[in-house]
C-alpha cells in the first residue's frame, strides 16, 4: 500500500506531503488546480517519463518519494530480489530526482537504480487509470492478458513460455543444421583445403621464434662463441674461474667453523653459488664449442622459416594456425555426419512442439473455464453501473502458438437490448469504456497483486445514478484495495474514506499548487461545492451529506505539510 507521498519544487508544488490511508482517498479541487500534478509527480517516482520542465521554476532539485509498506508474501519481494536491491524490512521507498541541468535519477530505498527497473517494480504495486487509459481495450492484444489475469498463475505462464523457448531453440538448432546440409559439399572441400595446407606444414608452437634464433646463431657464429666461452671460463673452466675461487673462499670458511660456530649459513650460500656457476657453465657449453652450421642446415632452416612465414601471415600465429587446423577438422567430421544430427535434431524439435502443444492445451482449458465467469460477472457489474441492458462477451479462438500459448481472446460487447454483441473498441462509447475497464477491475480485483489503485477522471461521460454506481464500484473496490481518485462528481465524491484538497494560489507573483487532508465537516463543504458550485447554499450542503449519509465517518487527522 502506499503510505506517503513527498513532493517537493515539482511543476507548481513548492512542498506536499500526504499520508495516504487504506481504503478510497478523493482528491478534490476546482478544474485547474493541479490535481492531476499530484498523480504525475506520483509517475515520475514510479519510474514514468520525466520532463526537464517538470522542476519548478527557479529551484535547482526536484525530488519525489512514494512510501510504499509491503506484505512478506507480496510477488515485488521477487521482482527486487531478481534485480538483487537491498530490502531489509517491510517499507518500500521510491524516489525519483530532477536537476537545473534535467539529468534525472531514480532510486530503490537509496539506491540508483535504472528507471527501466523501477517501473517494473512499480508495476507490481500500482495500477493507474486515466480518462484516456480506457484506449487500452480497444487494442485486442490486451484482452487476454486481462482474462490470463483470472485464469492462470504465474506458474501457467513460466511453464509456457520456458516450452517455447525451448522450442524456438530446437528450431534455430534444425535450421542451422539445414543450412550447413545445403552447403556440406562446398564447406567441406574449404575445411579440407585448411587441413591439408596446415597439416603439411605441421607447425609447432614457438618453433618461428627457434628457427629464428638458430638461424641468428648461424650468422653471428664467431661472437656466440666468443661469449659462450668468455662465460664458461669465467664461470668453471677458467684457472681463475668463479667456481674455483668460491671453492677456496669455502675451504677457508669451514677452517674458520671451530672459531666461529654461526659461519654455516655464509658456507651455505657460497655451496649454493658455486653449484649455480657450474649449471650456468653447463647451459652455454655447446655454444662455446660452436654449432655445425652447414650450407644444407642453413638452407633448410630458411626454407621451414617461409613456410612457417606464410602459415604466419594468415593465421597471425603458429598457435592460431594449429587451433584452426583443429577446428576445421572438427568440423569436417561434423558434416560427416550431418544427415543424422539432422534426424535427431528433428526429433528434438517434435518433442518440443508437442511440449509447447500441450502447455498451450492445457493453457486453453484454463481460459476457457474462466470464459463464462468473467463475462457474466462483468455484465453483472455494468447492470449495477447503469447497463442494464449490457451484454459482454469473451471470445477464445486458436490463433498461431506463440510464448502466450495458441488463442486468441476479444471482448465483445452491446449496450443495448436486441443488439448482436461486436467487437468492444468499435462499438463502446468513451463512458462506457471506463465503465467496462471499471467493471473488469471489479472482476479481477481478487486476482489482482496491485495493492493501490489510481483513477484519474475516468468519470467522464457519466452523471447522476450512474455516476453513484460507478461510485460503488470504486467504493467496493476499497474493501481490498486501496483507491485515489480524481473526481469532479459529488456521487462519487461522497463515498470516499478520505478526502485530500488541493488548491492553486499565487504569492509575491509566483504559482503554488498545495494539498491537505480535510475532516468530516471540511470535507461536507467540498462536496457540497460539487454540487452547486462555489457558493455553497444549504440545499447543496443538505444534498452533499445526504449523498454522505450512507457512510458515517469520524474526523480525519490532518496529513503532514
Amino acid at each position: 500500500m502506499l503510505r506517503r507521498l513527498s513532493i517537493s519544487n515539482f511543476a507548481l508544488i513548492e512542498s506536499i506531503e500526504l499520508t495516504i490511508d487504506d481504503g478510497m482517498t478523493v482528491l478534490l479541487g476546482e478544474t485547474g488546480a493541479g490535481k492531476s500534478i499530484i498523480i504525475d509527480a506520483l509517475a515520475a517516482a514510479l519510474g514514468e517519463r520525466l520532463s526537464a520542465e517538470s522542476l519548478r521554476s527557479g529551484a535547482k532539485k526536484a525530488v519525489v518519494e512514494a512510501v510504499f509498506t509491503v506484505s512478506a508474501a507480496h510477488p515485488v519481494r521477487t521482482t527486487i530480489d531478481r534485480h538483487q536491491l537491498d530490502w531489509s524490512d517491510d517499507e518500500l521507498i521510491l524516489r525519483r530526482e530532477l536537476t537545473a541541468s534535467g539529468t534525472s535519477r531514480c532510486f530503490v530505498n537509496d539506491t540508483p537504480t535504472p528507471a527501466t527497473t523501477v517501473k517494473e517494480i512499480a508495476s507490481d504495486l500500482i495500477d493507474f487509470h486515466g480518462q484516456h487509459d480506457t484506449h487500452g481495450l480497444l487494442d485486442v492484444a490486451t484482452h487476454r492478458a486481462v482474462l490470463d489475469m483470472m485464469a492462470l498463475t504465474d506458474a501457467h505462464r513460466l511453464a509456457m513460455r520456458e516450452t517455447w523457448i525451448a522450442l524456438r531453440t530446437r528450431e534455430r538448432e534444425l535450421e542451422g543444421l539445414r543450412d550447413r546440409a545445403r552447403t556440406a559439399d562446398a564447406d567441406r572441400a574449404r575445411l579440407a583445403f585448411i587441413v591439408d595446407e596446415i597439416s603439411a606444414i605441421s607447425p609447432q608452437p614457438g618453433e618461428d621464434e627457434q628457427i629464428a634464433a638458430e638461424l641468428r646463431r648461424a650468422e653471428s657464429q664467431e661472437a656466440v662463441v666468443a661469449h659462450a666461452r668468455a662465460v664458461r671460463d669465467a664461470l668453471y673452466a677458467g684457472d681463475t674461474s668463479a667456481y674455483d675461487q668460491i671453492q677456496i673462499a669455502l675451504n677457508g670458511l669451514r677452517n674458520l667453523l671451530p672459531f666461529q660456530p654461526d659461519l654455516d649459513g655464509a658456507i651455505a650460500d657460497l655451496e649454493s653459488a658455486r653449484v649455480s656457476c657450474k649449471e650456468s657453465a653447463a647451459s652455454v657449453a655447446h655454444l662455446a664449442d660452436g654449432e655445425d652450421f652447414s650450407p644444407e642446415r642453413l638452407e633448410s632452416l630458411r626454407q621451414r622459416q617461409l613456410l612457417l612465414q606464410r602459415l604466419l601471415r594468415k593465421y597471425g600465429s603458429l598457435e592460431h594456425a594449429c587451433e584452426e587446423h583443429d577446428r576445421a577438422r572438427n568440423e569436417m567430421a561434423l558434416l560427416d555426419n550431418v544427415d543424422d544430427q539432422l534426424d535427431i535434431a528433428e526429433a528434438a524439435r517434435v518433442r518440443a512442439h508437442a511440449d509447447a502443444v500441450r502447455c498451450a492445451n492445457e493453457l486453453r482449458s484454463l481460459r476457457a473455464s474462466r470464459v463464462d465467469s468473467l463475462a457474466q460477472t462483468v455484465a453483472d457489474v455494468l447492470g449495477r453501473m447503469g447497463m442494464p441492458s449490457a451484454t459482454f462477451e469473451v471470445r477464445l479462438s486458436p490463433c498461431e502458438l506463440s510464448a502466450s500459448g495458441s488463442d486468441a481472446v476479444e471482448f465483445l460487447f452491446s449496450s443495448n437490448a436486441g443488439e448482436p454483441p461486436r467487437v468492444l473498441g468499435k462499438v463502446a462509447s468513451g463512458g462506457e469504456l471506463s465503465r467496462v475497464m471499471l467493471a473488469l477491475k471489479q472482476a479481477l480485483a481478487q486476482h489482482a497483486s496491485h495493492g493501490t489503485m489510481v483513477f484519474d477522471e475516468i468519470d467522464t461521460g457519466i452523471s447522476g445514478r450512474v455516476a453513484r454506481t460507478v461510485g460503488e464500484v470504486m467504493k467496493s473496490l476499497s474493501s481490498t484495495h486501496q483507491i485515489l481518485c480524481i473526481t469532479h462528481l459529488a456521487q462519487i465524491a461522497s463515498l470516499a474514506d478520505h478526502f485530500v484538497q488541493v488548491v492553486k494560489s499565487e504569492h509575491n507573483g509566483q504559482t503554488t499548487v498545495d494539498a491537505r487532508r480535510l475532516d468530516a465537516d471540511q470535507a461536507l463543504v467540498e462536496v457540497a461545492k460539487l454540487l452547486s458550485g462555489e457558493h455553497v447554499t444549504d440545499s447543496s450542503l443538505s444534498g452533499a451529506r445526504e449523498l454522505m449519509s450512507p457512510q458515517p465517518r469520524g474526523k480525519a487527522t490532518r496529513a503532514k505539510r
